[in-house]
């Protein structure tokens, strides 16, 4: 008993020491940031705090369209379970993972949300969680996803000792069933946030808002200046613009017609939004904070310099530079951690050929050139575009017109 008590004890100090190292690290880097950000500026540590946690910098719109695109276009694609015989992979569909990737990971959300929750926070906080639930034969059961905050990561740089603490499951975490996704880090352990990297851009673009919202909050250009000629002591001088303001600013109507007395002109003040620079700053906030995403300007909206044949590269280039690197930080971490040791010949893989599934015309070329060649039967192709199969529609077809060079040089030698 006495030994159990001893383990536990150990077993309990162990954990309180892992959340305090956490919680000294957390502190020691608040105290870095603010000294890095400095007091004088214009973004205090309070509102850095929320915009680096995410909270915050999805009120801007740049970059909730850049989350939500790239969680979107990751999370539509479907997961599945591949068996690789001799370097060819071939669906696994009989696996007991499969369902769990493809349809529904656990009982509280489908996969297209669990992918997206998983993305969004790789990109907001920095790193990605889910708890892999197993059965007594190891199998993998469910996929638990953990909130970010709700993790605390034991690293012991010296013996390479790695465990997890988390308040949503009891005991510790190994990393054998944890699945953890870090798209930038300094340590493979730790991930950063594209919002840290990015906090003074994220910073000036919440300061042209402000300014932006100030500035059309004001007025615009409907502002000016009453002249009256003489000298107005100072309750006159209250009294017309009182009475100015209760005519013709305040009552919402806006009719533009104004009656003046005696030796009052107004001259009005139009100061428009580009001459203010507010359109040239929000639209460089812009370019800077899809640049941190890698996402052009054109994906988020902003078409200024854009055209048909620039937009259909901007799509190439985003499924080769944006997407492409995180299906394979998905499919690798997948792949490594829910299979048994048994199961390498098992991987895990998007089938990113539906990002093409809305451009028919790349659609049908696509198919078409894997039938050309015999990669693909007439029924598979059906089966992918969702049409029902047909008789003799399982064989593949090679055109005449082609052949082996072997076999050339047989009907030479035949001809002779």
């Amino acid at each position: 008993m006495c030994f159990f008590l001893k383990e536990r004890y150990l077993y309990i100090n162990e954990i309180y020491m892992s959340i305090f190292n956490f919680r000294k690290k957390t502190q020691n880097k608040e105290q870095e940031q603010r000294s890095l950000i400095g007091l004088d500026t214009a973004l205090n540590f309070s509102t850095f705090s929320s915009f680096t946690s995410g909270d915050a910098a999805m009120k801007l719109s740049a970059v909730y369209r850049a989350v939500d695109l790239i969680s979107d276009s990751i999370a539509m694609l479907p997961l599945e379970v591949q068996l690789i015989t001799d370097g060819y992979k071939t669906k696994h569909i009989n696996h007991s993972s499969y369902d769990l990737l493809n349809k529904q990971p656990s009982n509280l959300m489908s996969r297209y949300t669990f992918i997206k929750l998983l993305v969004s926070s790789v990109i907001l906080r920095g790193n990605g969680f889910a708890y892999i639930q197993r059965d007594g034969a190891g199998n993998a059961t469910s996929f638990q996803y953990l909130r970010p905050e709700n993790v605390v990561i034991s690293y012991n740089e010296l013996t390479g000792k790695l465990n997890y603490y988390s308040s949503q499951v009891k005991g510790v975490i190994e990393p054998c069933n944890m699945l953890h996704f870090v798209k930038y880090s300094l340590d493979g352990i730790n991930g950063i946030s594209v919002l840290q990297n990015a906090r003074n851009t994220l910073g000036l673009s919440f300061d042209t808002d402000a300014q932006a919202a100030q500035f059309y909050k004001s007025g615009c250009n409907l502002q000016g200046i009453l002249k009256v000629e003489g000298q107005l002591n100072d309750s006159q001088i209250n009294n017309i613009k009182s009475s100015w303001n209760k005519a013709y600013a305040g009552n919402g109507v806006g009719s533009g017609l104004a009656v003046l007395q005696g030796n009052m002109t107004y001259q009005p003040i139009q100061i428009s939004s580009k001459d203010a620079q507010l359109i040239e700053s929000r639209q460089f906030n812009l370019t800077d904070i899809a640049r941190f995403f890698g996402i052009s300007p054109v994906m988020l909206g902003d078409l200024t310099h854009s055209s048909y044949s620039t937009i259909e590269a901007t799509q190439l280039a985003f499924l080769s530079q944006t997407i492409q690197p995180w299906l394979e930080l998905f499919e690798l971490e997948f792949s490594r951690k829910i299979f048994k040791p048994s199961e390498k010949n098992l991987s895990v893989n998007f089938d990113d050929s539906k990002l093409i599934k809305t451009d028919k015309s790349a659609l049908a070329t696509y198919y078409q050139q894997l039938f050309n060649i015999s990669a693909i039967t007439p029924n598979e192709i059906r089966r992918e575009i969702g049409l029902n199969s047909i008789d003799g529609g399982d064989s593949t077809y090679m055109q005449l017109n082609m052949s082996t060079t072997k076999n050339i040089n047989n009907s030479d030698t035949n001809i002779e």
